[in-house]
Order: C-alpha cells, then sequence, then structure tokens
C-alpha cells in the first residue's frame, strides 16, 4: 500500500538500496559459507580461502557501497528531518558493520595468503556470520518498521 502513495522520484534509491542490501547479504552468506567449507575440506582450504577472499572483494564491498549510498539517498528524500528508530536500526548495522568487513576482508586476505589454514582462516567465517546475524537484524527491522 505504501508503494502506491510513495512518489515516483523515490523509486531509484530504495531500488539500489533493496538490491545492495540483498547483494550484501547473500555474498556475506557466501564468505561464510565457503569459510566453514575452507575448514571441513583441508585439501580444498587454499582454493576455498582464494574464493572466500575475491568474493569479499568483487561482492561484498561493492554491495555494501551500493546498500550504503542507497539508504543515504532514499534516507535523505524520505526523512529530511527526523528519521525513524526502524531506520537508526539500519545505520546502527551498517556503520559499525563496515568496520567489521574491514576486519574480515584483512583476515581474508591473511587466511589466502597462508592457503587457507590458520587462525585468519578460522575466524573469518565466525565474523562473516555475525554480520549475517546483524544484517538479518535490520532486514527485519526495515521491513517490519516496528516503532
Amino acid at each position: 500500500m505504501l508503494a502506491a502513495i510513495r512518489p515516483d522520484s523515490w523509486n531509484l534509491p530504495l531500488f539500489l538500496h533493496v538490491l545492495g542490501a540483498t547483494l550484501l547479504f547473500g555474498t556475506t552468506a557466501t564468505v561464510a559459507i565457503a569459510g566453514f567449507a575452507a575448514r571441513a575440506r583441508r585439501d580444498h582450504s587454499a582454493l576455498l580461502a582464494r574464493i572466500v577472499l575475491r568474493t569479499f572483494l568483487l561482492g561484498v564491498i561493492p554491495s555494501w557501497i551500493l546498500m550504503r549510498a542507497g539508504a543515504a539517498w532514499i534516507g535523505d528524500k524520505e526523512f529530511p528531518d527526523k528519521t525513524p528508530g526502524w531506520v537508526d536500526v539500519g545505520f546502527i548495522v551498517s556503520e559499525p558493520g563496515a568496520i567489521l568487513l574491514i576486519i574480515v576482508g584483512i583476515l581474508a586476505w591473511l587466511a589466502a595468503r597462508k592457503q587457507g589454514v590458520g587462525r585468519a582462516a578460522v575466524a573469518v567465517p565466525v565474523l562473516a556470520s555475525i554480520y549475517l546475524v546483524a544484517l538479518g537484524i535490520a532486514w527485519f527491522a526495515m521491513s517490519a518498521k516496528p516503532s
């Protein structure tokens, strides 16, 4: 119903935000799953560590930027004065999440250098899973809009 009364100028920024958030969730899940698979399959850990790093560089980073840029754009259009609480949840997840993603990226790079073996290879899927939970909370807040 809200889409019927929303101005057409909001469609592109909202679409970009939702597209970026969906891609961010999917690529972060891929990083977590491939990271856990690297721990389970020691014979393929080097390959999986490289897949994790490439997925992070080519998927997670661009999708986070797209999600965040779309969020800022639609936030400025829809709520110029004061943002509601459910929007603040998204900002709380995305801003500190960027720091967590930087840590995940550094650890993924270290894990790829060490052929998928070591503490960095253990930490990457765990941290990616933590961020997935945070994204799920933001997803709920954005879709249910609790006040």
